[in-house]
C-alpha cells in the first residue's frame, strides 16, 4: 500500500480499528493516554512528533519546523481549535495532526495535495490520508454513480470534486479540518478563508516571491539531491534557480533537441546554460514515451485511491521518475500549479464588471481579441448570476447534451460536465442523480469571487492528480511535489488584485514580478507563452494513433462494460474513427483513467490470498522476532515495528488473564504468557476471531464475522470458534465464561 497513516481518536472506541490495522502497520505513535493515535507505514524522517505536557502534534510531509520548535509552539495550545497556531505561516506541504485534551484534529493542504478522509469503523470515526486504506479496513465498495460521473469530460464538477469513490468514506475539504471526538463522533470545520484580492501587483509580488522561496527551501533543506524538469517553462525555471540556492544538489531534466513543444525545449536549454550550479541531464527525444503508452490490457496496475487524471502521460511520468531517481533525486519539484494560479482565464471579468464596469469592458475587449464568438453570448454569460446549486441542476439536465460551441464565454462556478456517447443510459442516469442530490444540499462556493473560486477549484484538481502522481513515483523512492500549490504560496497569489494577476495581452505578470531577482531578466522576457509540458492536440493524436491497437484490446471486454457503465462497441468505434484525436483524445482521458482504476481493483481481488481455517488448537512458539521477552518492557511509542500489544476494553466477552498479553504480528497474533514465559502463535484467521471477541462480540457473532471475512472458513466457523475458545481456556490464557478474572 506504500506510505499511509490512520488517525485514531483518544478513546477505547478506537481500539477495534487499532487492532485491525496493527497487523499491516509498521509504525505507531500514541496519545498521551497510551492509546494508539497514528498507525501506519512511513519511512524514517517523514513524521515529526512533538509534545508539550499531555498535548501532542505530528507534522507529516515537507515542513522545516523541528520537533523542538513544534514543542515550543505547542506549549501555549489548550485545545485542538488552537492547534493551527503550531504551524502558522510555516512553509511547505504537510498534514497536521494534533491530540489535545482528549480530542483530535487532522488536516491536509488547501490544494488537496495532502488530503484527509474519514469514515466510521465499529462505533468510532477515524481519519486517514488514503481513502483506499479506509475502504480496505471497512470493506467498503466503490460507488457506480460516482464513477459514472467521473467519466464526464473535464473534471468532476464542484462540489463533488472532493468526494471519494468509496461508499462511507468521505473527504475533508482542503480548507477544513477534521475533528475526532472521544465519543466516536466526527465533524469538519473551516480553517481558512480566501484573502480579499486587494493588493496591487507591486505589493503582492514580494510576498509571492518570499512564499515560493520558502516553499522550495522546505524541500531542499536536507542534504541529498532534488530535481526539476525544465520542460515546464518559466515555472520550472523559477523552481530551479530557487533550488540552486539551497544545500541540496540540483539535477535538471530536459529534452536534447526540439520536437513537440519546441519552444519549451529551446527555453529549457537556455535555462540550463544559465544555471551552472546544477547537473543537467539532456535526454534524446527518441526516448520520450508517447502519450497513451503502456495502457493496454497487460499494463501494470497501480494501487490508487481513485482514477488518475494524468493517466495518458503515466509512462512519461514513470520515465522521468526513473531517470531522476537514477541521478539520486529524492524530491522532484514540478511546475504544475503555476498555470492555474498565474494564468487562470477570464472569469475575473465576471467579478470586475460589478465593481469597475469600465475597467471590465476594456479587459473584456482584450480577452475577446481574435474571438469569433458573438457578443450576445458573452453578455449573457456576464449576466449569469446562478447559484452553485442552480448551476448543478442545469449541469444535470445537460449531462448528455452535445458539447456547447462558442469560444470561452462561460463564467460558471464549475466547467459544465459532458458524458461521452459511449456511456450507457443507466450510467448517465446514475451520474445525473448524483448531481441532483448534491444540489439539494447546502452548497457554498470556495470563495465569494468567481475568479478566486475558479483558481481554487483548478488548484485542487491539479493537487488531486499530483497526489496520485506522488503515489506512483514514491515506488521509486522519489517524491513528486508542487511548491506552487503550497498553502502559503496559494494565499499570497490570491491576495493580489484579480485584474492585475491575469490581465489580457500580458503573460503571467505576477509570476514574472515574483521571480524577478531570482531568475535572470533575459529568461523572464523570453519565457514561452504556450502551455508548459505536454498534452497538445497534435501530440495526443499521434500517441492515440500509435497505441490504438492496445486501446482497442482494452475495450474488448472492459471492466467498465462489465459493470454496465460504458458500451465497449461505442468506445471501439470512436477509436477507429478516421483521424481520431482531440476532442476524442480528451474524451478518452476520463474513460481510460476509470478503466485502469477498475482493472487494478479487479487484479487485487484476483490475487487476494485465500483464507485459512482457524487452527483447532494453539501452537506453542519460540520467542518470535520483535516480541518482548520476560522481564523486558514493551516497545516505546513510535518504535514502528510489529510486536505491539493489542489493546482491549474492559468487560469484553473474551477476557484474557492479567498475565497474558496479545501482541499483533505480521502473520496474525502471539499470546505471551508472562507467568510461564511461554508464547502461543495464532494465524491470521485465529487472530481475527480473538480480536472480534475482545471487541465485545459473542462467539456466534465472531463466527459470522470470520465467515464473512474468510469465506472458505464458513462451513466450520462455529466449530472453529468454539474449539479455539476451549483451547484458550485449557491453556489458562483466557478466563472461562462465567468466572471472575483471577490469577491462577
Amino acid at each position: 500500500m506504500g506510505e499511509w497513516f490512520v488517525v485514531l481518536p483518544d478513546s477505547d472506541r478506537a481500539l477495534p480499528a487499532a487492532r485491525a490495522l496493527l497487523p499491516r502497520a509498521d509504525d505507531i505513535v500514541e496519545h498521551a493516554s497510551g492509546r494508539p493515535w497514528l498507525v501506519g507505514h512511513w519511512p524514517d524522517g517523514r513524521v515529526t512528533v512533538a509534545a508539550a505536557g499531555s498535548a501532542r502534534v505530528a507534522v507529516i510531509g515537507f515542513c522545516p519546523l523541528s520537533a523542538a520548535s513544534l514543542s515550543r509552539r505547542l506549549a501555549g495550545v489548550r485545545s485542538v481549535e488552537g492547534a493551527q497556531a503550531v504551524v502558522s505561516a510555516a512553509p511547505g506541504c504537510f498534514h497536521l495532526v494534533a491530540s489535545v485534551g482528549g480530542r483530535v484534529r487532522a488536516q491536509g493542504s488547501l490544494a488537496s495535495v495532502r488530503r484527509m478522509v474519514h469514515c466510521r469503523f465499529r462505533g468510532a470515526a477515524i481519519g486517514a490520508d488514503s481513502a483506499r486504506v479506509l475502504a480496505r479496513l471497512t470493506g467498503a465498495d466503490w460507488d457506480p454513480a460516482w464513477l459514472a460521473l467521473r467519466l464526464a469530460l473535464r473534471t468532476t464538477p464542484f462540489p463533488l470534486h472532493e468526494s471519494t469513490p468509496w461508499r462511507g468514506v468521505r473527504a475533508v475539504p482542503g480548507d477544513h479540518w477534521l475533528a475526532l471526538e472521544p465519543d466516536g463522533s466526527a465533524s469538519t470545520r473551516r480553517r481558512w478563508t480566501p484573502p480579499d484580492p486587494a493588493l496591487a501587483l507591486a505589493e503582492g509580488a514580494p510576498l509571492v516571491r518570499e512564499a515560493l522561496a520558502a516553499a522550495v527551501a522546505a524541500r531542499t533543506a536536507e542534504s541529498g539531491t532534488v530535481s526539476v524538469d525544465l520542460s515546464d517553462g518559466v515555472e520550472a525555471a523559477g523552481l530551479a534557480f530557487l533550488a540552486a540556492r539551497g544545500p541540496a544538489e540540483l539535477v535538471t531534466h530536459r529534452w536534447a533537441e526540439p520536437g513537440p513543444g519546441g519552444e519549451h525545449v529551446r527555453y529549457a536549454s537556455l535555462v540550463a546554460a544559465t544555471l551552472p550550479a546544477a547537473r543537467h541531464r539532456a535526454a534524446p527525444l527518441a526516448a520520450m514515451a508517447p502519450e497513451f503508452a503502456g495502457l493496454g490490457p497487460d499494463a501494470p496496475s497501480a494501487d490508487l485511491d481513485e482514477p488518475f487524471a494524468w493517466l495518458r502521460g503515466r509512462a512519461r511520468l514513470a520515465e522521468l521518475a526513473r531517470a531522476m531517481a537514477a541521478e539520486g533525486s529524492r524530491v522532484h519539484l514540478a511546475g504544475h500549479g503555476g498555470q492555474e494560479l498565474f494564468r487562470p482565464g477570464g472569469t475575473y471579468v465576471h467579478d470586475l464588471v460589478r465593481t469597475r464596469p469600465g475597467t471590465a469592458l476594456r479587459h473584456l475587449h482584450g480577452l475577446r481579441a481574435g474571438s469569433r464568438g458573438p457578443w450576445a453570448a458573452t453578455l449573457r454569460a456576464l449576466a449569469d448570476c446562478r447559484s452553485p446549486a442552480r448551476e448543478m441542476r442545469d449541469h444535470a439536465a445537460a449531462l448528455t447534451a452535445p458539447w456547447p460551441g462558442g469560444s470561452g464565454t462561460a463564467f460558471t462556478w464549475s466547467p459544465p460536465p459532458r458524458l461521452p456517447g459511449w456511456v450507457t443510459g443507466d450510467a448517465a442516469d446514475a451520474a445525473r442523480g448524483l448531481l441532483l442530490a448534491a444540489a439539494r444540499e447546502p452548497v457554498a462556493p470556495l470563495a465569494a469571487q468567481r475568479a478566486q473560486h475558479e483558481a481554487l477549484l483548478r488548484a485542487r484538481a491539479t493537487g488531486a492528480a499530483a497526489r496520485l502522481a506522488d503515489r506512483l513515483t514514491m515506488a521509486g523512492r522519489m517524491r513528486f511535489t508542487l511548491p506552487y500549490l503550497d498553502d502559503e504560496v496559494l494565499g499570497a497569489v490570491l491576495a493580489v488584485r484579480l485584474e492585475e494577476r491575469c490581465p489580457p495581452r500580458e503573460f503571467k505578470p505576477l509570476l514574472a514580478a515574483a521571480l524577478r531577482g531570482a531568475v535572470p531578466e533575459g529568461l523572464l522576457l523570453r519565457a514561452p507563452e504556450g502551455e508548459p509540458g505536454f498534452g497538445r492536440s497534435a501530440e495526443a493524436a499521434a500517441g492515440l494513433l500509435r497505441h490504438r491497437a492496445e486501446l482497442l484490446a482494452l475495450f474488448d471486454g472492459s471492466e467498465l462494460a462489465r459493470h454496465g457503465l460504458v458500451d465497449d462497441a461505442e468506445v471501439r468505434q470512436a477509436l477507429l474513427r478516421p483521424g481520431a484525436g482531440p476532442p476524442g483524445a480528451a474524451e478518452l482521458d476520463a474513460t481510460l483513467a476509470c478503466e485502469s482504476w477498475l482493472r487494478a481493483l479487479a487484479a487485487e481481488q484476483r490475487t487476494a490470498r485465500p483464507a485459512e481455517r482457524v487452527p483447532v488448537g494453539l501452537r506453542p512458539a519460540a520467542v518470535p522476532s520483535g516480541i518482548p521477552r520476560p522481564g523486558t518492557r514493551r516497545p516505546a511509542a513510535g518504535a514502528g515495528r510489529p510486536g505491539r500489544r493489542v489493546p482491549r476494553p474492559a468487560g469484553a466477552p473474551l477476557t484474557l488473564y492479567p498475565h497474558v498479553s496479545a501482541v499483533a504480528t505480521a502473520g496474525g497474533m502471539v499470546l505471551w504468557d508472562r507467568a510461564t514465559g511461554r508464547y502461543w502463535q495464532l494465524n491470521a484467521s485465529a487472530a481475527l476471531v480473538v480480536r472480534t471477541l475482545l471487541d465485545g462480540a459473542n462467539p456466534e457473532e465472531a463466527a459470522g464475522h470470520l465467515a464473512a471475512t474468510h469465506p472458505p472458513a464458513a462451513p466450520h466457523a462455529k466449530q472453529d470458534v468454539a474449539g479455539l475458545l476451549a483451547q484458550l481456556h485449557s491453556a489458562r490464557l483466557a478466563v472461562p465464561s462465567g468466572r471472575a478474572e483471577h490469577r491462577p
